[in-house]
């Protein structure tokens, strides 16, 4: 499902319309970063399984590398060595597959998880944080200007600058004009 485009000149007019707009992109946000989130956990659960299989793997195959058959007599059946090549066979063919499945983990950590890490966190809580600076600055703003509107017309227009011109307003009330 799309959502209508934030257009750029409907933020000064702060209307309904953009308000829902910009809360349907809000919303976005934190259902994708949501996602991120899980993607990552059962990314990582998943490659911590395949390690840990990838380990029993390779130990069941050193257990097959060394087996060997105690005989009677003076040599080994053809049965016995033929089971005992096998073995070593099956062994070295695990090891190659347990190898490349580790090249496959190793792949997915680096290509996948990391850069899904740094994307929510360098670019979602980028976005989070900014939100909220603007929020925290809207505040102050809106409840200086609250504070100063109530002042009688005697104050000075020196005074009123003053105010205008401190910095705590954002940037974005910068261009004050009383």
């Amino acid at each position: 499902m799309g959502h209508p485009p934030l257009e750029f000149s409907d933020c000064y007019l702060d209307s309904p319309d953009f308000r829902e707009r910009l809360k349907c992109y809000e919303q976005e946000l934190e259902r994708t970063n949501k996602f991120i989130k899980d993607v990552i956990k059962d990314g990582n659960a998943l490659i911590s399984a395949m390690r840990n299989y990838s380990s029993a793997v390779q130990k069941f195959s050193q257990t097959l590398q060394s087996f060997q058959f105690d005989f009677i007599g003076d040599t080994l059946t053809d049965d016995e060595i033929n089971i005992a090549e096998s073995f070593k066979e099956f062994a070295e063919l695990l090891n190659e597959v347990e190898n490349e499945r580790m090249m496959m983990v190793h792949n997915a950590s680096d290509l996948l998880i990391k850069p899904l890490e740094n994307f929510r966190k360098e670019q979602i809580g980028f976005t989070k944080e900014r939100k909220k600076k603007f929020e925290k600055d809207g505040e102050r703003f809106y409840s200086l200007l609250d504070r100063h509107l109530h002042l009688s017309s005697k104050k000075k227009e020196s005074q009123l600058q003053e105010v205008c011109s401190k910095s705590l307003f954002p940037s974005s009330f910068a261009g004050c004009v009383l």
